[in-house]
């Protein structure tokens, strides 16, 4: 006799799980039961700094923000004999570093709008190197802009400068659409004066003291970045447009086994979970010997459709910029053909449960839990329980989530009742905050399991 579904795995509709019961070899009429495992506690759990130079095209960020100080560094070559002679000749002269501020990011409504306009006195570090071309002064551009955009990032993680000095610098951004201006020191302008007919400038801005992080255009924009220089008996600036710039990200909050992670920088944290009591819990619930040792000890007597553990949430250690719960990423790792490899996990969603409490997986939200869903990793590890394999995860801070208690988790348009227009409703904002949020708690305290599984078993079916 063929056994009924239990229940819908969450709300999903019975064509959904049937149709995974299908894909998965199994069934459609097979029972999906639950076992839950109290008590896990982790074995392990480490954090790992994301990347530390990151490409600035479209937008970037620079200045200090939750213990992460973002600096900007700058290529521009030229060539250009005349103005350099001009300039060599000069008893004064002056240039600054224009940036512009990301309109997309400050005009949009989920972003504070009490939060302007930003006033502070910045205390501002430059750097740079300077090479004078060798050679015909087109060759020597060209073989700069030739270099390879990840070969320069590359490069930029053994930073060391020809020159430097510190400048400070009035900052006032009074609107969406504000012109950061920031003055060059005079020895910068003294060693272009040495430059000749051709010139290539790596210039790195630095503001570790700054109140906050400020978002601005890149290169591949129409409001690139760009150098101005002026003699003194010049009536215009001559402009030195970056024709690619970096973000390089200085961590000054690490600390010896602290949990923390940081928002858009790919900082991630993994934590590896003892499966004794898993494969106890699933012996006592079927009866069976757990791990399966028959043949080649790959366990298929039971399918897991699902799985979610459950940590304890604290909130009170993090910081984030916009006020938006976030997200949490996870990833689990499975055994593929002997080794080990990381598969970002698909979120199920429990429909009713969000809206009445709000998606489980965010933090910076109401409540002191937080669920992730670890489905292929549980999947895998009971598969191959013979290997001996523990539930390993990884977890990552996502995008700040606008719609936290809307059962959707992608934009989708809507008719909008009293326009009759058709409109979009946003899930997540496309702008990372850059966020610190510390998982201490969440990971040194026992978690739950749950597992939802489908039974192979013979008499079952």
């Amino acid at each position: 006799m063929a056994l009924t579904l239990s229940a819908c795995l969450f709300d999903s509709e019975d064509t959904a799980l049937s149709g995974w019961l299908r894909d998965q070899g199994l069934p459609d009429s097979y029972k999906v039961q639950t076992v839950t495992i109290e008590d896990l506690t982790p074995v392990s759990a480490e954090a790992f700094a994301g990347r530390t130079v990151f490409p600035a095209y479209d937008r970037t960020i620079f200045g200090t923000q939750a213990g992460l100080t973002h600096d900007l560094v700058l290529d521009i070559a030229f060539r250009d004999s005349a103005f350099i002679d001009s300039l060599s000749k000069s008893d004064s002269a002056a240039a600054f570093v224009t940036l512009f501020v990301l309109n997309p990011f400050y005009s949009a409504k989920y972003f504070p709008a009490d939060s302007l306009p930003y006033k502070e006195t910045l205390n501002l570090k430059v750097e740079w190197k300077l090479d004078v071309g060798k050679g015909k002064p087109k060759a020597f551009v060209d073989s700069i802009k030739d270099i390879s955009d990840s070969a320069w990032r590359e490069s930029l993680m053994e930073w060391e400068a020809d020159n430097s000095a510190d400048t400070t610098y009035e900052l006032s951004i009074d609107a969406k659409d504000s012109l950061v201006k920031i003055p060059m020191p005079s020895a910068l302008v003294e060693d272009l004066k040495k430059s000749g007919s051709a010139t290539h400038l790596q210039l790195r801005l630095s503001a570790p003291e700054s109140k906050r992080a400020y978002r601005i255009y890149g290169t591949g924009t129409g409001l690139p970045p760009f150098m101005r220089v002026k003699t003194f008996s010049d009536t215009t600036y001559k402009n030195f447009v970056a024709f690619r710039m970096s973000e390089v990200v200085t961590y000054n909050d690490t600390c010896d086994g602290c949990l923390l992670l940081h928002g858009g920088v790919l900082d991630s944290i993994v934590v590896e979970y003892p499966v004794d009591k898993v494969l106890e819990a699933l012996s006592d619930f079927y009866g069976d010997a757990f791990p399966f040792d028959e043949g080649d000890g790959n366990d298929v007597r039971q399918a897991v459709v699902l799985a979610q553990i459950t940590f304890p949430r604290d909130d009170s250690e993090g910081i984030n910029e916009l006020g938006l719960p976030i997200q949490v990423v996870v990833g689990t790792f499975i055994d593929s053909l002997g080794t080990e490899v990381r598969k970002m996990e698909e979120y199920r969603l429990n429909r009713k449960m969000i809206v009445e409490s709000g998606h489980p997986n965010i933090v910076f939200f109401d409540g002191d839990s937080l669920s992730l869903q670890v489905t292929y990793g549980m999947r895998d590890v009971i598969n191959q329980a013979k290997s001996g394999r523990n539930l390993k995860m990884m977890v990552r801070l996502g995008y700040p989530t606008l719609q936290a208690m809307d059962s959707a988790y992608v934009d989708y348009a809507f008719k909008d009742s009293t326009t009759g227009k058709t409109d979009t409703s946003y899930v997540f904002f496309s702008h990372f905050d850059y966020a610190r949020y510390d998982f201490g708690t969440s990971f040194s305290k026992p978690a739950t399991l749950k597992l939802w599984l489908a039974t192979k078993r013979g008499g079952e079916e």
